[in-house]
């Protein structure tokens, strides 16, 4: 059974519905934050009025955050401080209200003197040339990309200064596609820059003038597109311009000398995070003591770190490297091709993974697994949005070579790469399809988690770090083998209202082995519609959203709200839907005394979703609840696209208590079935060779459906079926003789029932389980 992805499903779980918009950001102003000082933001979006708080990605110890006034339904302001400590790159940030959190919107910590774009904040235009802005280096301009948007900037350098540049406007989850251009003051070309990979669709470069004055720098989306929440940074200074480091991990808590191949300083000295639950992390490089600085991703790993040795470009030249450890290596010269030799046991197994985009190289690996008599045993590109992966098992005692080559045969300081070797081991992989939650105090909502699992099948016991007194889960053990868990954080009556960082974690135990996991998301930043729905809604995540800064995608981001007074439960936890037709399933409300309001459902998940410009194939019809109706009976009606399968609906319920709009989810597993499913009693037979008996064919049907079915045996030599058995409508089952042939072979016999029947407007195909005859000699007869 095929289970449905459930990231949209919940992308509105404890936001909103679709009687109720979601609280949403789609601005923040400045789009940067200063260390040490304190920085007045700006955010619009939608149903920020009762902004409560703050949400960031950041340990609370290094960020306060206080609200300035009221909020209004378009705009909350706050004000920010950080503390020295706090590491430069991009975080997350949500808005908290009476009612719920925001998606996570992007902002960079920088620490270079800003500025911001006059078109921004004093309407004074900056589209011509003759317009440009005045800015003295170094400098961050904050800034917006409108549409048709071209925005112009004037500096001043000597002879032979060298000025890095960067911009940051797509790395913040919009659609922004920069492309830059430096002229000099009479408007001739000097250069430009598009894309940089490793940074989306962001670039950082370095140009070094020939004369001395005043140049003119242009920035606009290359499609000459915008909008007034496309925020940017544009950096220009005298800051390091390498987006990669070799090499590119270190152990927790330990120091390791990296290398940045576009820098021109040496090595330095990198303290790594005594951290594993969150591996990667910006770290802060400056070329000299007073240069300003730029950001970029390390990761901490336990594994032994290798760096390639030159030569080994070719079979006879291999480097020797442990297992386990990381390979770190580099792509400097035309079609090079690395090889490294693994000494492997019969029957050892090994895991090879490739790391080259989320470290912010341009390398695209191959990866060429050879055998000891040096035959080609593997090859490997990356998946989709993956790179380069597999698993191996020696087949023999020896050196085995592993050769990389960068796919369309580039090179240069950026291609470098890490490939992590070791030996497969049991592990559980852990995805929560939410990233945020808001929760009453008394009450529960749903925390749906996926797993997977390498050579372990649980049980998995779960965890919270981070969760007040009072805040807990439901359930914590998850049953052996069991990939999806309906889990639940429950919040007590006396958990303190706020706003809180959650991890999940799951351990085991397999043999001495330990294991460990925490749970990920993907959690949606900007919305892009699909033309789902009426407003376009649901919303997907962009391909540039994919790879998001390493502190959001490892935790959750819950708000306990003050308790409300309606809760409701569904009384089916599993509900079969036949095909082509209907059923129902009970809610049951419950109200405090005094509360009257009407309650609004809505359900949501896999097929009760719109697919592009598709109806649902699954339609929910949902009675209001009121302070006399306390059981609703709901209805799912099938259409003609639905498929057979098997997923997680939430079904939300909304009211309004005065100026709070409250939120309560539920979930149920719904499976959609053939509304039949013939079956005979008993299912197994034993006769001797021209024996005979008499079974009972069962049609199985699923409520409403009552009309004729057809089961059609299949025919096998030697046993004496109809070829047409009819169960009428309204009828249960039938009897049906079955006869052996005196001359059939002894042996077992599976003789399959499919069926068909007009299920309302549509003629339905399905099979149930198999009648299965063993035909037996008259002498094991008599045994």
């Amino acid at each position: 059974m095929r289970f449905l992805p459930l990231a949209i499903v919940f992308a509105f779980l404890g936001a909103g519905t679709a009687a109720h918009a979601e609280v949403f950001i789609d601005h923040v102003f400045p789009p940067s934050f200063e260390r040490g000082i304190v920085n007045r933001v700006r955010l619009r979006g939608s149903r920020l009025s009762g902004a409560t708080g703050l949400w960031t990605s950041l340990p609370r110890s290094q960020l306060t955050a206080r609200q300035i006034a009221d909020s209004v339904d378009g705009e909350a302001v706050f004000e920010i401080e950080l503390t020295d400590e706090v590491p430069l790159g991009l975080y997350g940030l949500r808005v908290a209200t009476r009612d719920g959190l925001s998606n996570v919107h992007l902002f960079a910590i920088d620490d270079l003197r800003t500025v911001a774009e006059a078109e921004t904040t004093e309407a004074r235009p900056n589209n011509k040339l003759e317009q440009a802005q005045q800015v003295s280096l170094p400098v961050s301009i904050i800034g917006t990309c409108r549409s048709s948007d071209v925005d112009h900037f004037v500096i001043e350098v000597q002879q032979g200064q060298r000025v890095a540049f960067e911009v940051v406007g797509n790395r913040l989850g919009k659609g922004f596609d920069p492309v830059l251009m430096i002229f000099d003051d009479q408007g001739n070309f000097i250069t430009e820059r598009d894309n940089d990979v490793g940074l989306f669709f962001d670039c950082r470069f370095e140009h070094t003038f020939d004369q001395s004055g005043r140049f003119i720098v242009r920035l606009h989306d290359t499609r000459f597109l915008g909008s007034p929440h496309w925020t940017y940074l544009l950096r220009m200074g005298d800051f390091p311009i390498a987006r990669v480091a070799l090499p590119s991990t270190g152990p927790p808590g330990g120091v390791a000398s990296v290398h940045f191949p576009q820098a021109k300083s040496g090595p330095h000295e990198v303290v790594f995070p005594d951290q594993l639950d969150t591996r990667r992390f910006f770290f802060e490089l400056r070329g000299h003591e007073n240069d300003s600085p730029a950001w970029l991703p390390l990761a901490v790993s336990e594994f032994e770190n290798v760096v390639e040795s030159e030569p080994n470009e070719t079979p006879q030249q291999p480097n020797l490297v442990p297992v386990p450890c990381n390979i770190h290596g580099k792509m400097d010269q035309v079609s090079d091709w690395d090889f490294f030799a693994l000494e492997l046991k019969k029957g050892q197994r090994i895991a090879v993974r490739s790391d080259t985009r989320d470290m912010g190289s341009a390398a695209d690996l191959e990866l060429t697994l050879m055998g000891p008599d040096g035959k080609t045993l593997k090859t490997v590109d990356d998946t989709g949005f993956d790179d380069a992966a597999f698993e191996f098992t020696a087949r023999a005692d020896g050196r085995h070579l592993l050769k990389v080559l960068e796919v369309v045969r580039k090179h240069g300081p950026e291609y470098v790469y890490r490939i992590e070797v070791h030996e497969r081991t049991p592990a559980v992989e852990l995805t929560s399809q939410i990233g945020r939650i808001a929760i009453p105090q008394g009450s529960w909502q749903p925390l749906p988690l996926q797993l997977s699992y390498t050579d372990f099948a649980g049980p998995v016991d779960l965890a919270l770090i981070g969760a007040p007194a009072g805040l807990h889960l439901r359930d914590t053990t998850v049953e052996e083998g069991a990939q999806e868990f309906a889990g639940a954080l429950v919040a007590d009556e006396s958990t303190p209202p706020g706003i809180y960082t959650l991890q999940v974690v799951a351990t085991a135990q397999k043999d001495d082995r330990s294991i460990r996991a925490v749970a990920t998301a993907h959690p949606l930043i900007d919305r892009l519609p699909t033309g789902r729905g009426p407003h376009g809604e649901p919303f997907e995540l962009r391909e540039d959203q994919r790879r998001l800064p390493p502190s959001v995608t490892d935790r959750l981001a819950v708000v306990v709200i003050p308790s409300v007074p309606f809760d409701f439960e569904i009384s089916t936890p599993e509900v079969i839907l036949p095909r082509y037709l209907h059923t129902e399933f009970l809610i049951e409300t419950t109200r405090v005394d005094g509360f009257t309001d009407p309650i609004e459902f809505v359900a949501r998940g896999g097929l009760l979703e719109y697919k592009q410009l598709q109806m649902p194939s699954v339609l929910a019809e949902i009675p209001t609840g009121s302070s006399d109706r306390h059981e609703l009976t709901a209805t799912l009606s099938s259409g003609v696209n639905t498929s057979l399968t098997k997923h997680l609906v939430t079904v939300t319920g909304t009211a309004q208590q005065g100026l709070r709009t409250i939120n309560l989810t539920r979930t149920f597993q719904l499976e959609v079935k053939v509304a039949y499913a013939p079956s005979v009693d008993p299912p197994k037979l034993e006769l001797p060779p021209g024996g005979s008996a008499r079974v009972r064919l069962h049609a199985n049907r699923l409520k409403p459906f009552d009309g004729e079915l057809k089961v059609r045996p299949s025919q096998q030599d030697g046993i004496d079926l109809p070829e047409e058995l009819v169960v009428p409508a309204g009828q249960d089952s039938i009897d049906v003789e079955v006869k052996v042939s005196g001359q059939i072979k002894p042996g077992t016999y599976k003789i399959k029932l499919p069926g068909s029947a007009r299920i309302d407007k549509f003629f339905e195909e399905g099979a149930g389980d198999p009648l299965e005859i063993v035909v037996k000699t008259q002498d094991d007869v008599k045994d």
